[in-house]
């Protein structure tokens, strides 16, 4: 029997199942936390800040914040109106989070607009740098929108993973496997002054692209240090 992946009853499924495989993944995988004093600080303070990653590690969040943000207002978060963004509003929906509809291609303004009305009123907010559609590694300008209206701190996470796939994907998106340990990693937070427009954004977007490449590099290589100073 051939299985249909677009059928409705497989739509409505197929997120139950992926939240199910994402709490199992969160049990099932022991982890560590690599933050600084001040980012530590920042976000055990409760104060509403921006968390931001790559595509490629957008389970880092979602890992990170069904641990440590359960007692406190729900993270808001954005994704595509297309069918795979149909697909993560489901799962997050499911997983405790707000998600707001919108992309760079379709309603992202708008999108934003809401992520930033959920901030003011003390929620914390989750958005990917480089988007749904990329290209890869290249931070856009809607975290640092989101940061100046909000004046919410950006902190930029990855995960790094011991055992995990890689898929053959524009971002190359990385799915730890079960049972595998992960460290959640946290540059300082970065801080957009209310001030900065027009090309005063532009060197912001460029630390902030700066910062998360570090993290990906380090998460490329956490757990096999010695491996990566041998070459």
């Amino acid at each position: 029997m051939k299985l249909r992946l677009d059928h409705p009853a497989w739509r409505r499924f197929a997120p139950r199942l992926a939240r199910i495989l994402v709490k199992t993944y969160l049990r099932a995988c022991p982890h560590e936390i690599c933050a600084g004093p001040e980012t530590w600080g920042l976000i055990e303070s409760g104060t509403p800040v921006l968390f931001t990653t790559w595509h490629c590690h957008l389970l880092s969040p979602l890992f990170y914040c069904h641990h440590y943000y359960g007692h406190r207002p729900a993270l808001v978060l954005m994704a595509s109106p297309s069918r795979d963004g149909e697909f993560i509003t489901e799962v997050a929906r499911g997983l405790g989070f707000i998600v707001c509809a919108g992309s760079r291609h379709k309603r992202g303004v708008q999108a934003l607009q809401r992520m930033a009305e959920y901030m003011r009123r003390g929620h914390s907010g989750g958005l990917i740098a480089d988007g749904s559609r990329g290209p890869a590694r290249i931070a856009q300008k809607g975290v640092i929108f989101l940061a100046r209206e909000t004046q919410a701190p950006i902190i930029p996470l990855a995960v790094a993973a011991r055992r995990k796939i890689i898929l053959n994907t524009w971002d190359r998106f990385e799915l730890p496997l079960p049972f595998s340990k992960l460290a959640f990693l946290a540059e300082r937070p970065l801080l957009v002054p209310p001030e900065a427009r027009g090309p005063a954004l532009e060197p912001l977007r460029q630390e902030l692209e700066a910062r998360l490449n570090r993290l990906f590099y380090l998460s490329q290589n956490y757990f096999f240090p010695a491996k990566f100073f041998s070459r």
